[in-house]
């Protein structure tokens, strides 16, 4: 087994957890509660109703997972990089800013809640609100970059690696990434299945492509 194969079995570890960690902001933890990854970030009833403990949960599973996520992006430029430099070094740029500002946007998402835990049992809730709009100043841009470089841009980036022929793996590989991972999470909320994000669910089928691209050198 080659340390690709390694770092794709511990993308696909850190993918799952980083997936684990967008649920307990989607959803209360009570039965009767629906999953509505929508509402992450913005003000939900149940953010007084649970625990800190909920949201601990939440940044630790984030932040254990994200490097794992991240060594399978970058591992995957490095074999890019050997068919086509230029497709490489713009997924580690991704990879780079992904790394830089992933943290920052779920940490924002973890703060949020409770900080209106603690502000909302003494003021309005107008004035709990603009307290969430402050809380939003700085991660606001951060967060949106994070969000398109690592669902879109680096999507595309490796779809086109796959199509070109840079990674040698199957062309239907191409479904393994965050996109992909749009119609399997579509799916278990049919099923009210809790398996988290398209993001850390897309990461952890990255780790696959890894994996077996590794395995074909």
């Amino acid at each position: 087994m080659n340390h690709y194969c390694i770092i794709g079995i511990i993308g696909i570890i850190s993918g799952i957890l980083c997936a684990q960690a967008d649920v307990p902001l989607a959803w209360s933890g009570r039965k009767e509660d629906a999953v509505d990854a929508k509402a992450v970030g913005r003000i939900s009833p149940w953010w007084t109703a649970v625990n800190d403990r909920h949201f601990d949960i939440s940044f630790w599973l984030s932040c254990i997972g994200q490097p794992g996520t991240y060594l399978t992006t970058w591992f995957l430029a490095e074999l890019i990089s050997e068919c086509n430099a230029e497709l490489g070094m713009a997924l580690k740029i991704c990879t780079f800013i992904g790394a830089y500002t992933g943290l920052l946007f779920h940490a924002a998402a973890c703060i949020k809640p409770l900080v209106y835990r603690e502000i909302a049992k003494e003021v309005s809730a107008e004035t709990a609100q603009n307290a969430m709009n402050a809380v939003d100043k700085y991660p606001k841009l951060p967060s949106l970059i994070c969000g398109i470089t690592l669902f879109l841009i680096e999507t595309v980036i490796i779809i086109v690696a796959i199509l070109s022929g840079a990674l040698d793996v199957p062309k239907w590989f191409v479904l393994l990434n965050p996109i992909g991972a749009l119609p399997v999470l579509l799916i278990a909320r049919k099923l009210n299945l809790k398996i988290g994000g398209a993001m850390g669910i897309g990461f952890a089928l990255l780790g696959i492509v890894l994996i077996v691209a590794g395995i074909r050198l």
